[in-house]
């Protein structure tokens, strides 16, 4: 029955015009290219990853192959296609599940290019149902562009499906092995690259209706405000510390010294990589390796305010603030550079994280001790102590981790709220989701339009994946096929063009038997490959799957690791 309608749609009586089937034939002839096009790119990514991983399992067991790692990094920023923070680079021991994921889905710096989506350690869980459905998406228009290429070449279905391996879904389509040997070179290829042809479009549509505010002017015109002072929140997960401390709906408009607003200058470079809306300054903020407020600035606070119980520094997984029986009690360590006759700068101090951070605005804040003697900040200490003012900043022993001020309004209430966060700003962002939209009526679900962006964004990125990988020349994937094909079609061109010679050059009386040859090698049968070109093709196609095998179980290893 599926075949019926898909046969029926490929040659209903709009896709017999000419015109219309020249569009079409065009359409896959197009994907053809960029299937040869991602097939290049797929692998020059394969043997960068390969040779990272690698260099990193070599760096893990001391052998001098990281270096080659490093002479990759090198290039990659001599060309500016790479950009690396050394000070966002992680504490050895510090790399947690958030910071592994985190590092994934944001774009920070990775030891890896390609990654095992794992959930709970290399996808959030929250993020489950998203994953599922995207992937399945993703594959139903991969095989469904096979399906209506083959419709279109006259090649019927035998099977269509979808499957489910342990928890990941897929699809397939199983054609007329007879019919498909049957067509034409260009029209197999056509066929095996249009699922990838397909996953492009599909990636280039998801972006363009995101990046240019098409699906927020839907949600618009269905019931929701758009938010232009802040972000909204719409969910936290309730294993986040912050679950039942904002209330939904509440409006962040300002973290730490920078206002989400998407018209207001901060003196921060928030719009540089990520754009100027405030869903960009949030997601910029709490995951960015640059920029970030609390690693440019801190904050005055006198001596005489030391709290030191020698329990607030002792930080551990088990107690993140420290042991000090006082909550109100943070850990800080030294923001500059001491003096020779100052606290060193790892000497622990313990100041009451609120009293310190209320009190430096934007204004007052330091970069070093003699920020803290200037004439607008003495009001803030004690008087006659304005000789034992330092800057000071929180600290943690990982270095994903800081505190960060939240600042929002409650629903229908302009009043000024501060919140204070001390942990993984990373983590906030992904236990904390926001968005742009706000329902303007009760019943209106007030986490969809947040719920179908992020759905959008892994429709996005598998369909990408399946573009690339599924173009690769490997055992079990359309490349393999593809690339067979692309060597055939080139031995039948060569073979053509020198039966072609061969008939110029012949005498009278064997035109007919080259005449022969030339039409026999345009037939619609399948044509072996040559010796040449078998070998070739199983060099390549063995090469290309050996990498990958080593991409797969070399990234286990380091994610194990």
């Amino acid at each position: 029955m599926f075949n019926n309608v898909v046969a029926a749609c490929a040659q209903c009586s709009l896709t017999r015009c000419p015109l219309v089937s020249w569009l079409i034939d065009g359409f896959y002839m197009v994907g053809v290219c960029v299937s040869f096009v991602s097939m290049v790119v797929c692998v020059g990514v394969l043997c960068t990853a390969a040779v990272q991983i690698a260099a990193c399992i070599g760096a893990k067991a001391g052998y001098p192959l990281a270096d080659a790692w490093s002479m990759v990094l090198e290039v990659q920023r001599y060309l500016g296609v790479a950009h690396f923070d050394q000070r966002a680079t992680p504490h050895v021991g510090s790399d947690s599940q958030h910071s592994r994921l985190s590092r994934r889905l944001v774009g920070t710096p990775d030891p890896q290019v390609l990654r095992p989506i794992i959930p709970g350690v290399t996808l959030p869980t929250g993020h489950l149902w998203h994953y599922l459905l995207a992937l399945s998406i993703c594959a139903i228009i991969h095989e469904l562009g096979h399906a209506f290429a083959a419709a279109r070449a006259r090649v019927p279905l035998r099977n269509l499906g979808v499957f489910v391996m342990g928890i990941y879904p897929g699809a397939f389509v199983e054609l007329c092995k007879t019919k498909l040997d049957q067509a034409s070179v260009g029209s197999r290829l056509s066929i095996v690259c249009a699922g990838v042809w397909h996953n492009a479009v599909t990636a280039l549509l998801v972006f363009v209706l995101v990046r240019s505010g098409g699906l927020g002017a839907v949600f618009s015109h269905t019931g929701w405000t758009r938010v232009t002072n802040g972000v909204v929140i719409s969910d936290v997960a309730s294993n986040s510390p912050l679950h039942n401390r904002i209330p939904l709906l509440s409006t962040v408009y300002r973290i730490d010294d920078v206002y989400l607003q998407s018209n207001y200058s901060n003196t921060w470079n928030t719009n540089d990589r990520f754009g100027e809306t405030s869903i960009a300054r949030w997601t910029h903020i709490l995951t960015a390796t640059t920029n970030r407020d609390t690693n440019t600035a801190g904050y005055c606070a006198s001596t005489v305010e030391n709290m030191d119980d020698g329990l607030c520094c002792e930080m551990s997984p088990e107690f993140p603030l420290g042991e000090s029986p006082d909550n109100d009690v943070f850990c800080f360590e030294r923001f500059a550079q001491p003096s020779k006759l100052s606290l060193s700068k790892h000497t622990p101090m313990c100041f009451d994280l609120r009293s310190v951070l209320e009190r430096s605005d934007a204004a007052n804040r330091c970069q070093s001790d003699s920020d803290c003697l200037q004439p607008n900040q003495r009001s803030h200490l004690y008087t006659g102590k304005q000789k034992s003012s330092i800057c000071v900043l929180p600290s943690s022993p990982f270095a994903s981790s800081r505190v960060v001020r939240i600042y929002y309004h409650l629903p229908n209430n302009q009043t000024e709220h501060m919140l204070l966060y001390a942990g993984s700003p990373t983590e906030l962002w992904l236990d904390v989701q926001v968005s742009s939209l706000c329902p303007r009526y009760p019943y209106l679900p007030h986490t969809l339009p947040s719920w179908i962006e992020t759905l959008m964004q892994y429709i996005l990125s598998f369909s990408l994946a399946f573009c690339l990988l599924n173009a690769l020349p490997a055992y079990y994937l359309d490349g393999d096929l593809a690339f067979k094909l692309l060597i055939t079609a080139v031995e039948q061109r060569t073979r053509v063009a020198r039966a072609t010679k061969c008939n110029i050059l012949a005498s009278a009386d064997s035109k007919p038997l080259y005449k022969k040859e030339l039409a026999d090698s345009g037939a619609e049968e399948p044509v072996e490959l040559s010796r040449g070109g078998q070998m070739v093709y199983t060099a390549v196609t063995a090469l290309t799957t050996a990498l990958l095998g080593w991409c797969i179980v070399g990234s286990v290893l380091l994610l194990a690791l």
